[in-house]
């Protein structure tokens, strides 16, 4: 139905519309919505010949109309939680009670009308409050249902530890970035506000980490029928190695022929090698992709967020410890690994090679879980357990990187469903994002993981210099006038690849062995292989599991825009 037209008094100056609440009482802009939700109401509770009648087209525009009314009403949840604390505080003032009281009565008074727990209710408040005050884009793509409720809660919990100007500034750079997050699970919107947050404020982001560290615990809360929940707050390289090392041991027992589920295994296998019983055998070597910045490494002052994977963003200083750790201290059940990774200037997604196999080689699968992080299905924030043909390998998709998606076994089912999905290139041919659709043509776009969102902003703003041309002979050499100051006075050589295999096995990292570019190598420059020095290159003695951490350091590509000094100067 359409809404009543406005005798032009309901509405405010500027525009804001007039509300009367109160005791059964709800009217904006002249629209009774105790009437609305009590038909509302009345159609959940008896149904209705008309929705009976309604084929899938008139039911899916139905479900989006209801999906963009529940983003309403949680950002109006939202300003009126801010305007209860903000009365409360008020009329405690005027009894004489102290703000921390105030604020106890609030979260009280919020619990009972929104009937969760007071610790909930807290929360919720304390992430609304910073969505309300500081950040009008996230709030407003919530009114609009392009962000989901638990997006916006989560980006709010993420901005906890911000100032209001951190906050407002990761507002803008989230607000350019709304097409490609409008589509994503709440975990990715929560992990990119982190991300920008580390970039404007890594020494913030360090202090931050070793207070967090301090916090880690176990605890065990029962759940129904027997059972109970286990909950380890571990750093987060540990916890990405035991999921990864449970994950892959799962799979194992299922090829293997087990029939129990993969989350089964799982369980079973960390509760047995705990406890020391059962015959769960040797678990399997992994690797984890670490991701972290040649910035984050050399000059902690512009540093970015590193992101695990599988785990996503966490802090440098967090990568930093156990790179240094593991230096000067090897474990012979932990081996380093360095590889250089290029990602695109325009959109801060990793790029990669082709292959011609119909299986993705190990290195190309490797390279798009560390691209993807989590399942690229629109709205899905699952781990990935297999690497889907966008175009099916069967309708002649090619095995590579453009046509690549990390997926969980859910969504690898996709065309059994109904849906398709296509790679979206730009005018060059490079792909930008992936759009699925359905069988009844809903649409949805989800991209690779932005690691670099806050210079990738700017570009967007057009702060960025132009990229220059690079010739068919062979990549440009980087523009010194272009690359920002970070990228002109620091160049590894531990981080060239290795002729045989591409790989830097055990490398470290020493800011005093760093040269201007285009200096060529050291004088006395060997292979790029090192090891810590005075040790060997550690292997895990026979019978023991290992895992192998792969430190990714993003360089730009050769020849293309860097970031501006603009954001190394934020």
């Amino acid at each position: 139905m359409e809404p009543p037209e406005s005798d032009g008094e309901s509405r405010r100056p500027g525009g804001a519309p007039s509300l009367a609440a109160g005791v059964e009482e709800l009217v904006v802009d002249g629209i009774d919505v105790i009437q609305a939700k009590a038909a509302l109401a009345r159609l959940g509770e008896r149904g209705s010949a008309d929705l009976e009648a309604l084929d899938a087209q008139r039911t899916i525009a139905l479900l989006t109309e209801l999906r963009k009314l529940s983003g309403a009403v949680a950002a109006i949840e939202a300003r009126a939680l801010v305007r209860l604390e903000s009365a409360v505080a008020d009329d405690s003032l005027e009894r004489g009670e102290t703000p921390r009281q105030a604020q106890r009565v609030a979260r009280a008074e919020a619990a009972a009308a929104l009937k969760k727990s007071t610790s909930a209710a807290g929360q919720s408040m304390s992430s609304c409050r910073r969505l309300v005050r500081s950040m009008p884009r996230v709030l407003r793509a919530l009114a609009q249902g392009r962000a989901m409720p638990a997006a916006g809660h989560q980006v709010g919990r993420a901005m906890g530890p911000a100032t209001p100007e951190q906050r407002e500034q990761v507002d803008r750079i989230l607000g350019a970035h709304l097409a490609d997050l409008e589509d994503c699970g709440p975990g990715e919107w929560g992990d990119e506000a982190a991300r920008i947050l580390h970039a404007l404020d890594p020494e913030g982001a360090a202090a931050r980490h070793r207070v967090a560290r301090r916090e880690r615990s176990v605890t065990v809360r029962r759940g129904r029928h027997g059972m109970a929940t286990l909950t380890a707050h571990l750093p987060g390289l540990d916890a990405a190695r035991i999921r990864k090392t449970l994950s892959v041991a799962a799979e194992r027992s299922r090829a293997d022929g087990d029939r129990r589920g993969h989350q089964q295994i799982m369980a079973d296998l960390l509760a047995d090698t705990v406890l020391g019983r059962g015959e769960g055998g040797e678990l399997p070597v992994v690797d984890i992709g670490v991701i972290i910045t040649d910035r984050s490494l050399l000059a902690p002052g512009h540093a970015d967020a590193a992101t695990v994977e599988g785990l996503g963003a966490v802090p440098y200083e967090h990568i930093r410890e156990e790179m240094l750790r593991a230096l000067e201290h090897p474990d012979p059940e932990v081996v380093l690994a360095l590889r250089k990774l290029l990602q695109d200037a325009e959109d801060g997604q990793l790029v990669a090679v082709e292959s011609r196999s119909r299986a993705f080689p190990a290195g190309l699968g490797r390279l798009l879980r560390y691209a993807h992080q989590t399942c690229r299905a629109p709205h899905c924030d699952a781990s990935i357990r297999q690497i889907d043909h966008i175009v099916p390998w069967s309708q002649g998709g090619p095995t590579s990187l453009d046509n690549g998606n990390g997926l969980c076994a859910a969504d690898n089912q996709k065309e059994a469903a109904g849906a398709t999905a296509r790679a979206i290139t730009d005018e060059d041919g490079t792909r930008r994002t992936v759009e699925w659709t359905t069988r009844y043509g809903q649409t949805a776009r989800r991209r690779g993981v932005n690691f670099d969102p806050v210079g990738t902003a700017l570009r967007k703003a057009g702060k960025a210099p132009a990229v220059p041309d690079v010739g068919e002979g062979g990549p440009a050499e980087p523009d010194h006038d272009v690359l920002t100051p970070v990228h002109r006075l620091f160049a590894l050589p531990e981080l060239r690849a290795v002729e045989e295999d591409g790989e830097v096995q055990a490398a470290e990292v020493h800011p005093e062995d760093a040269r201007p570019l285009g200096e060529g190598p050291a004088p006395d420059a060997g292979p790029t292989t090192s090891r810590p020095r005075g040790t060997e290159r550690p292997h895990p003695p026979a019978g023991r599991r290992a895992a192998r951490v792969d430190y990714l350091v993003v360089l730009p590509p050769t020849g293309s825009r860097a970031r501006p000094p603009e954001q190394d100067a934020a």
